[in-house]
């Protein structure tokens, strides 16, 4: 999608999410002087699609935010190496899916299109249920949907540490589902 100049009604909905860039950028380390211009476009376009796709909102706001800022490094990254990431970079960027449980993005062609990123992201996830007990899928589908900590802490009745635990456990089948 193209962006176009923000409506007021979308140019307020983003001031009022804004915190999602920097969240964003914290939760990945990367420098806000350095990737703030980069990602922030990736954001402005999600404002605009959640405003013109309905079917969108049916999803949280930030769950939408955060795909299309991901694409948006995603194609910097691209860019800016001409197609030959470092070794650092293929696992930076591998890492930040995988602890997102997004599709592998550099393995996709043609871009960031909405629809085939669901459909991928439901055949993952699809993959992932066969191999990972319910109460890990549960609190991935949780955090897909932008659940927060404390949301999917109440939700199951444990400390943040055992959330971050259990996926840390969930790891090594993640990686083999997404690389195949």
């Amino acid at each position: 999608m193209a962006m176009k100049t923000l409506t007021d009604e979308e140019r307020k909905f983003a001031e009022e999410n804004h915190d999602l860039v920097y969240a964003f950028l914290k939760e990945n380390s990367l420098p806000v002087g350095q990737y703030y211009d980069i990602v922030v476009f990736g954001y402005l376009c999600a404002v605009q699609e959640y405003y013109k796709n309905q079917k969108l909102q049916k999803y949280k706001f930030a769950t939408v935010a955060w795909k299309k800022m991901l694409c948006a490094l995603k194609d910097y990254y691209k860019y800016m190496s001409k197609d030959i990431l470092s070794q650092e970079d293929t696992i930076h960027i591998e890492d930040m899916c995988i602890r997102h449980i997004y599709i592998p993005l550099e393995k996709m062609s043609g871009g960031c299109d909405e629809l085939m990123v669901q459909m991928e992201t439901e055949l993952i996830l699809h993959a992932l249920a066969k191999r990972l007990p319910s109460r890990e899928m549960r609190i991935i589908r949780m955090k897909l949907d932008g659940a927060g900590m404390h949301d999917i802490a109440k939700a199951e009745r444990i400390t943040f540490h055992e959330i971050k635990q259990l996926l840390a456990e969930t790891y090594d089948t993640v990686v083999q589902v997404l690389l195949g």
